[in-house]
């Protein structure tokens, strides 16, 4: 029981972490757009404070579950990366990318379910 309710802390933990990183590039990305100097530092520094969250929380994370379905998760940010990217630069979403984004999903989904169901 204590086992399910560590690998559930972690793929909470390995969420997180994949939101903080695909939140720390796009701040990057707001940074090399940004027209002045003094905004675009102040953006890659918040790139970098978030994106660093991220792996911090990563190896939190891998102290509670298993790398072999932790990691293979953190693939759920390229999927945040085409949501922010669509709803925040206006960058459109293509029939490839919604195949690509189902296929992550799916995978991590199975990945999270092997991890509940190897704790029974």
């Amino acid at each position: 029981m204590e086992t399910k309710k560590n690998m559930k802390l972690a793929m909470m933990l390995i969420l997180s972490a994949a939101t903080m990183s695909s939140l720390g590039q796009l701040a990057w990305k707001f940074g090399a757009d940004a027209t002045s100097r003094g905004s675009a530092y102040l953006l890659y520094f918040v790139g970098f404070v978030l994106a660093g969250l991220g792996m911090v929380l990563l190896m939190v994370a891998f102290r509670f579950g298993e790398v072999s379905i932790l990691q293979p998760m953190m693939s759920i940010g390229f999927a945040m990366s085409i949501l922010f990217g669509a709803l925040f630069l206006n960058e459109p979403i293509t029939m490839t990318k919604i195949f690509g984004t189902f296929f992550i999903i799916a995978g991590s989904a199975l990945l999270g379910y092997e991890g509940g169901k190897a704790d029974e």
